[in-house]
C-alpha cells in the first residue's frame, strides 16, 4: 500500500486528541475545545488521503474514506455541536459506538472478500471495533456518575485508538516491504 505514513499520522494525531481530553482540566475547556477537534479533523484528513492514494486496494479505500471523512464529521461536530461536558461525551460515546460497528462490519466484508488476507490484520479490526463498543458503554456508565472521570476514559480509549492505527501503519508497512 502507497503512503503509508498518513495513516501514521492520522494516528498520531488521535493519539493527541485523546492527550489533550486528558490534560483538558489543566489546559483548560475552551483550549481543548479548539485543539481536540482539530486533531480529529486532521487525523480524518490524513485517513481520506491515505484512502485516495490507496483506490488500488478496494475494502481498504472503502474502510478508510469511511473513517476519515467520519472523523472529520466527528471534529466538526464536537467543535460546534456540544455546550458542556456532559454534551462533549455523548457525542464521544455516539462515535465510538459507530466506529467500533464499522470496525467490526468491514472485518465481516473483509472475510466475504475471498480475497488474500492477513489474518493479524483481521483480528486486530475486530478486537478494535469491540474496545471501541466497550468503551463507549463504560463512558456511559462512568460519566453517569462522574464527568471528569468518563472525559479520561474516553481521553486514554481514543489514544488506544490511535496507537492502533499506528500499529496497523506499521503492519501495512512491513507487508508492502515483504510484497
Amino acid at each position: 500500500m502507497n503512503k503509508i505514513n498518513y495513516l501514521t499520522f492520522s494516528g498520531l494525531l488521535m493519539c493527541l486528541a485523546g492527550a489533550l481530553m486528558l490534560i483538558s482540566e489543566n489546559i483548560g475547556v475552551s483550549t481543548s475545545k479548539i485543539f481536540v477537534p482539530l486533531s480529529f479533523g486532521g487525523g480524518g484528513i490524513f485517513a481520506y488521503l491515505f484512502a485516495s492514494a490507496n483506490k488500488h486496494h478496494s475494502l481498504a479505500n472503502q474502510y478508510h474514506t469511511l473513517q476519515g471523512i467520519g472523523m472529520i464529521a466527528f471534529a466538526v461536530l464536537i467543535a460546534i455541536g456540544p455546550k458542556s461536558l456532559d454534551g462533549f461525551l455523548q457525542f464521544v460515546i455516539y462515535f465510538m459506538l459507530l466506529f467500533g460497528i464499522i470496525e467490526i462490519l468491514f472485518g465481516f466484508m473483509a472475510l466475504n472478500t475471498g480475497g488474500k488476507l492477513k489474518i493479524g490484520i483481521l483480528i486486530s479490526r475486530f478486537i478494535a471495533g469491540f474496545f471501541n463498543l466497550i468503551g463507549a458503554v463504560l463512558i456511559l456508565a462512568t460519566s453517569a456518575t462522574d464527568l471528569i472521570t468518563g472525559l479520561m476514559i474516553a481521553g486514554i480509549l481514543i489514544i488506544l485508538g490511535g496507537i492502533a492505527f499506528i500499529i496497523f501503519s506499521l503492519q501495512l508497512g512491513k507487508l508492502q516491504k515483504k510484497a
